[in-house]
């Protein structure tokens, strides 16, 4: 018996959305789940929202595509399996995958509280305010070698996409240009 959802391979198929999904026709949800809240970005494929898990009743961010080929869906669900597969404090979590009632395929993680490390490094007024930063970077390089460890590089790791929050807890964000660079890799996900 696996100990964990690293020791089986996953099956060498594209990620599809939901039970009995396909790339062509995935279900869509009977009622929505999460309310949007907020728009947190937008970007040239897809928006992130803060959104109520009205299952739950708790605040999660919401990645949706906005725009419709194939290859940018495969994309989105190869980013949202693949961040899902890296089980680690430091990598923000994946909760659930699906698809909109208006069509839109969607991702849900935590709602990351904070600051990026961008946004802590302009507000440094000293060296000693910057040394107090060493410890998220040290935390963010602990992520980053979890996912070497599992044949992912990150590709796009920058300031912006580490978040400090209130406490000091690090979540490494935005694994969507990330690559498996193994091909013993126990994620799944595959490089188009």
């Amino acid at each position: 018996m696996p100990s964990n959802r690293h020791d089986t391979p996953m099956p060498d198929t594209e990620p599809t959305w939901g039970p009995q999904a396909s790339a062509d026709q995935p279900r869509a949800e009977e009622a929505p789940r999460y309310r949007r809240v907020l728009l947190l970005g937008q970007g040239g494929m897809g928006r992130v929202w803060l959104a109520e898990d009205l299952a739950l009743g708790r605040e999660v961010a919401l990645k949706e595509l906005t725009s419709a080929s194939a290859s940018q869906r495969r994309g989105f669900a190869r980013e949202a399996h693949l961040t899902a597969g890296l089980d680690h404090p430091g990598i923000v979590p994946v909760f659930d995958v699906g698809v909109q009632v208006d069509g839109a395929p969607y991702y849900v993680m935590r709602a990351v509280r904070g600051r990026s490390l961008a946004q802590a490094l302009a507000g440094c007024g000293s060296g000693a305010e910057r040394a107090a930063l060493l410890d998220p970077l040290i935390e963010t390089c602990q992520a980053l070698a979890h996912a070497h460890a599992l044949g992912v590089v990150h590709r796009d790791v920058k300031p912006e996409n580490v978040m400090i929050g209130p406490f000091g807890e690090v979540q490494v964000v935005d694994w969507g240009i990330a690559r498996v660079f193994s091909e013993a890799s126990p994620i799944g996900a595959r490089s188009p």
